[in-house]
């Protein structure tokens, strides 16, 4: 009777020892609920407007986005670097009837150059022409407050990965953007209505890697902007050319 007992107690002891295990495995595999969407923004909002500099492409697909008034000269692409608070240099893929050519361009405040298609000198452009990163990023003005004021109806999708950047899981969200003020800073390439927008940011970091945006059209196919982010806070500089013609 009495060895009864002590095996009855043996093996209840085992099951709540078994149990324990099992209870505090599932409490170390349960990971934190992510932060809220608006929360993540802010946060990546913040960790821009502290950089020293990054590196920065912004693409188009779909309808032609025109640099002139004219609409000859469409914009295609750009690739450069952000130098806080207000330098840029990139170069940028332009496209005009029978040519595709790349210009470089130099922004520093509102002052900006950029060289000519067919001799590569340096030229100042008034402001108002070009197209201007410096502009567009800079962090009092720009892309920041872009992120802290003029999203709407953000929502987190989950965990993604992108294939730009190997080995790094982001958080993808969507929302709606008051296009008004990126369309100012862009000189009317983009906005200003309402668009959709995705966003993957990188968890604990804060890190912006993509904002991708859908431009609605009335009648076509609309306008897509891909803009990635990377090299955050590489020792980087951004000067005036060495020779161009002051403005007229």
């Amino acid at each position: 009777m009495m060895g009864d007992r002590c095996a009855c107690f043996h093996r209840f002891g085992f099951v709540s020892f078994l149990l324990a295990i099992v209870i505090l495995t599932g409490c170390q595999n349960r990971q934190p609920p992510p932060p809220e969407p608006q929360d993540i923004v802010a946060r990546s909002a913040a960790r821009m407007e502290s950089l020293a500099s990054f590196r920065f492409l912004i693409e188009r697909q779909g309808e032609p986005a025109f640099l002139d008034q004219e609409q000859t000269l469409s914009f295609r692409r750009t690739e450069g670097y952000f130098v806080a608070p207000d330098r840029a240099w990139a170069v940028v893929r332009v496209i005009a009837p029978g040519l595709v050519a790349e210009v470089q361009v130099i922004g520093i405040g509102e002052d900006y150059w950029e060289t000519q298609l067919l001799t590569n000198a340096w030229q100042r452009l008034p402001r108002g022409q070009g197209f201007n990163p410096a502009l567009l990023f800079d962090p009092r003005t720009g892309f920041t407050p872009i992120l802290q004021q003029d999203l709407s109806g953000l929502q987190l999708s989950g965990m993604e990965t992108l294939d730009a950047f190997p080995g790094k899981t982001f958080y993808a969200l969507s929302g709606k953007l008051d296009g008004k003020r990126v369309y100012d800073l862009s000189y009317g390439l983009m906005g200003p209505a309402e668009m959709d927008v995705r966003l993957w940011i990188e968890p604990e970091i804060f890190n912006l890697a993509r904002v991708i945006l859908f431009e609605p059209s009335l009648a076509g196919e609309g306008r897509t902007w891909q803009m990635d982010f990377w090299d955050y806070n590489q020792d980087l500089s951004v000067d005036p050319p060495a020779a161009s013609p002051p403005l007229p």
